[in-house]
């Protein structure tokens, strides 16, 4: 144990020029309510800030944690950002803040995906049948290709070129994000037409929902019913989209593979 008066002096000395040095605020703090009176404590601001930051602290590795074994190193630290923004904004029960930072990170992933690569996959495999789509009229099950999955049925051949011929990076987030689902979500295997549209959707309603906070504009009636749908039920689509943004990143990342140095 520490007696002697210049030794403590010097610790005294050392503890002021921690807690005068930016940053160390929280830890000035905890000093002062450590040693506070209790109606001081009471009195003070000092709980709450030391509160937020342990939080900060908390929310930052489970960031960290959960991108903690993804793939892409290069679009890692900006996911995590992303990820703490996400969870200030769901505590704030700011749901359109939410919306848009989960959207980000799904976002995120996609673009990156969307390589020059990918987009020769999709040239060389696009007239390939991916599965069997029943027919609304005859009833009957006819092939459906790739293109026409990932694109849309009636587009005509010549705009199909032109759609083709374009960077994935000038495509609709939509488009992009359903040749995403083909190749890595379902890793190029469709064995239920209705689930994939299914998981389409679902990501649909968080691209509607990220622009909440963009006011103006004329929405299709399509996208109001969406929007409608969601934020009348905002505090199950808090965990849905949670839940979305855990599976979507846990499956695309087990089929992402990484050339070895």
């Amino acid at each position: 144990m520490i007696n002697n008066k210049e030794s403590l002096v010097k610790l005294m000395q050392l503890v002021e020029e921690i807690s005068n040095q930016p940053g160390n605020e929280w830890f000035r703090n905890a000093m002062k309510i450590k040693y506070a009176s209790e109606a001081e404590v009471l009195n003070s601001s000092a709980i709450e800030e030391i509160y937020e930051y342990c939080i900060k602290l908390i929310v930052k590795d489970q960031a960290e944690k959960f991108y903690s074994d993804f793939k892409l190193r290069d679009v890692k630290r900006k996911l995590i950002e992303d990820f703490i923004r996400m969870e200030k904004f769901r505590r704030e029960d700011n749901f359109e803040d939410f919306c848009l930072a989960v959207f980000q990170q799904i976002e995120g992933i996609v673009n990156r995906l969307c390589t020059d690569e990918l987009h020769e996959s999709f040239l060389t495999h696009m007239y390939e049948e991916t599965h069997k789509v029943k027919n609304k009229v005859t009833g009957q099950l006819e092939p459906q290709t790739l293109w026409k999955l990932v694109l849309y049925p009636d587009l005509s051949k010549a705009d199909l070129l032109v759609k083709a011929s374009k960077k994935l990076s000038q495509w609709d987030f939509l488009e992009r994000c359903k040749l995403i689902l083909y190749f890595y979500y379902y890793n190029g295997q469709i064995y239920n037409h209705n689930a994939f549209l299914k998981y389409y959707f679902f990501i649909n309603d968080l691209y509607q929902s990220r622009n909440l906070n963009h006011r103006g504009g004329t929405m299709r009636e399509s996208q109001e019913k969406v929007i409608n749908n969601v934020t009348s039920n905002k505090y199950k689509y808090y965990f849905k989209f949670l839940g979305l943004l855990e599976d979507f990143t846990t499956t695309v990342n087990s089929v992402i593979i990484i050339p070895e140095d």
